[in-house]
């Protein structure tokens, strides 16, 4: 299955700027595993940027179940320079209890370069990982720098430690092009690699190693003053140690002016790109499905 934070959901909601508010998302995820996800959540922001989420889990696969809770201190801050996105809780999966954890952090400068890191504590999202209760610390600087006005390249660089004794060092790229401002029109190369100290584990993909490259467009741009319209479509080539195969991804979402004082969402994907924590490769597929609203208090 797709690899999705447990928290992303608690936090994503979270709405940018002072004021407090009130927020509730919703999320449906489908793969080729035929594992499912089905995630609700609601959560509170306080004009300091603190705030409280909860959440309510359930996985399913042929002749498995499990269902989960949720429940998370979050901190944002939403500046123009910088930004901070952090939260610290419990996730209690099929019965047992785990700490989970997050923080992203970007600084920004006046010409456009940004610098960070991420941090990320979460179970592996899978059937295997949930019951053999699998837990991943994932680490990350990431750094966007502008070459010029229509060309910036992007990057993240980390290592990812599981707990089952494997440990992942990865990069991702993203070297993006501006085509058309006024429909946010861009053309966009992305690269992601990675190595397994420990391949091959039952539990989630994870060959000896993985390199993949795309070339795709995106666009972003206002609707009739009333509904932003996002939308990305993108193929290339996965190789691996074992096996190489064309990859293919395709999302489109709308969603609420940035000014508007209640704030929207939706968004659906779908992708064959192995992830972090799937199953399988080859013949994967994967589909979700994300709504979230927020309104001031």
């Amino acid at each position: 299955m797709k690899a999705l934070v447990c928290l992303a959901t608690l936090c994503a909601c979270a709405t940018p700027g002072a004021a407090q508010s009130v927020h509730v998302g919703l999320f449906l995820s489908h793969d080729s595993d035929s594992f499912d996800e089905y995630r609700v959540s609601a959560g509170y922001t306080g004009e300091q940027g603190f705030g409280l989420a909860a959440g309510a889990v359930r996985y399913t696969a042929p002749g498995w179940s499990a269902n989960g809770a949720l429940l998370a201190g979050t901190y944002k801050e939403q500046g123009r320079l910088r930004q901070t996105e952090a939260s610290v809780g419990v996730a209690r999966i099929d019965g047992q209890d785990h700490l989970v954890a997050g923080i992203d952090h970007l600084q920004r400068w006046e010409a456009g370069h940004a610098l960070g890191f991420g941090f990320e504590r979460n179970i592996v999202n899978s059937q295997g990982g949930i019951e053999d209760e699998i837990l991943f610390n994932s680490l990350a600087l990431v750094g966007d720098y502008v070459f010029s006005a229509p060309f910036n390249v992007g990057l993240a660089a980390g290592t990812t430690y599981f707990s089952d004794g494997n440990h992942r060092p990865f990069l991702r790229t993203r070297w993006n092009y501006s085509l058309d401002e006024q429909y946010g029109l861009n053309a966009y190369l992305k690269t992601r690699s990675y190595r397994n100290s420990d391949p091959d584990r039952p539990q989630y993909f994870s060959p000896e190693w993985l390199n993949e490259a795309s070339l795709g467009l995106s666009s972003r741009w206002l609707a009739a003053e009333r509904v932003v319209v996002s939308a990305s479509l993108d193929a290339g080539m996965q190789y691996t140690n074992s096996d190489n195969q064309p990859i293919w991804g395709a999302f489109l979402g709308l969603a609420s002016p940035r000014n508007s004082a209640i704030r929207w969402n939706i968004g659906l994907l779908a992708t064959n790109t192995a992830s972090l924590l799937t199953s399988q490769s080859g013949a994967y597929q994967y589909l979700s499905a994300t709504a979230q609203l927020s309104f001031p208090l």
